[in-house]
């Protein structure tokens, strides 16, 4: 029986390497509030400033690199913790049971939900207007309600004396348990790591009647998401995010350390505008992903590069001159004796692709003059006819 479940973590384990960050500092800072708690006001008002610097660095980095997903999420993360600073000081010890702190419960779980489930867009977008118009509207709306005394609460009438009571700790757990869940069928950095700097945001409105606790979690929160923006950057300056393989810039940078002696091949997505529109970018990107899993079984040992959407270089070191066309081909036509399924469609997909290989030469100066030669043979012979492997 203990085989069986150990067998299970060594298959379930690895399909979640992007959760092991954010949880080991949720889990550090939950010991280290439960040994050292309550803090001096020294280093409350430390916790306060690292805060600030944190989400505003944070908030900074993601304008830099137009990413909008994460950031309207930092910017709710940011709302919500001035918010109840805020409450705090300004209704004192009862704040939790106010129409203004019930509100902001709910709708900063409206909000974290929302933008978890946001598509990854650029920053610098229409679409950022009108995600600025819902945020102000959420504003709007949860001081009218609290200018005429409602609460968005459906709690019985129990004072837990803490921050939640039994209507937000309800919203909290089904939001957690669904990001949690779609973040280990994902396993993608930023999903990871906003499920769980959302836990630390609900132990931080949870906890929210100690000082110390308010601090640490929502700074626990904001770290977590600037470590995750930090290797989101990092990994999509490097990869191409839908197959996970390294993209144009790595491609360029691993050029320079090739041997003296290769193979480059190029292989090219047929009829790919008709997928992308029969499958959509969802779909197609599923599809690349598999055909990029399906070179990689059949060549381990090649370097495989996704370097525009339609096309992947492929790299044989060391190969004997004449040796890369025949496993090129080989490629080709394993892709195209393949069947591709696909999510919600019935009908298996067959693809084909089209290829050119070159071998490096002594006058090539440099990786760039192969892959000319190459491209330059796959656009003489993609003019004509498809699938079909072309030497240059």
């Amino acid at each position: 029986m203990l085989k069986k479940y150990i067998n299970y973590l060594r298959q379930v384990l690895p399909l979640m390497k992007n959760s092991w960050l954010p949880a080991g500092i949720l889990l550090a800072v939950s010991c280290l509030f439960m040994l050292l708690s309550p803090f001096p006001e020294v280093v409350q008002n430390i916790l306060h400033t690292t805060f600030y610097v944190i989400t505003i660095s944070n908030i900074a980095i993601l304008m830099f690199y137009n990413r909008n997903r994460p950031m309207f999420f930092v910017i709710v993360m940011l709302i919500s913790y001035m918010l109840i600073n805020y409450l705090k000081f300004y209704h004192g010890v009862i704040y939790y049971l106010t129409p203004d702190y019930a509100n902001l419960v709910f709708l900063s779980v409206a909000g974290l939900i929302f933008f978890y489930f946001l598509p990854d867009r650029p920053l610098f977008s229409t679409d950022t207007v009108y995600f600025l118009i819902i945020v102000f509207a959420a504003l709007s709306l949860g001081e009218f309600l609290s200018s005429v005394q409602i609460k968005i609460d459906f709690s019985p009438l129990i004072n837990f004396g803490c921050g939640l009571q039994i209507f937000a700790l309800v919203l909290f757990g089904i939001m957690i348990i669904t990001m949690l869940l779609h973040a280990s069928i994902k396993d993608q950095i930023l999903d990871a790591s906003m499920a769980y700097a959302s836990v630390c945001i609900m132990v931080g409105f949870y906890t929210s009647n100690q000082p110390s606790a308010l601090s640490l979690f929502f700074t626990a929160a904001a770290l977590i998401l600037f470590i995750a923006t930090c290797r989101h950057i990092f990994f999509i300056l490097r990869k191409d995010p839908d197959t996970g393989l390294n993209n144009a810039h790595s491609f360029l940078v691993k050029a320079k350390k090739l041997p003296l002696k290769y193979g480059l091949g190029i292989i090219c997505i047929d009829e790919y505008r008709h997928l992308l529109q029969a499958f959509r970018k969802n779909g197609i990107n599923n599809l690349m992903a598999m055909v990029s899993k399906k070179i990689t079984s059949i060549e381990p040992e090649a370097m495989l590069f996704r370097c525009t959407p339609d096309e992947f270089v492929i790299i044989f070191p060391q190969a004997e001159k004449g040796t890369s066309y025949d496993r090129l081909d080989e490629i080709r036509r394993q892709i195209a004796a393949s069947e591709f399924i696909l999510p919600r469609i019935k009908k298996p997909i067959k693809i084909t692709v089209s290829c050119s290989i070159a071998d490096k030469k002594r006058s090539d100066a440099n990786v760039s003059d192969v892959f000319i030669r190459a491209h330059r043979a796959l656009q003489k012979t993609y003019k004509f006819t498809q699938n079909i492997t072309s030497k240059a």
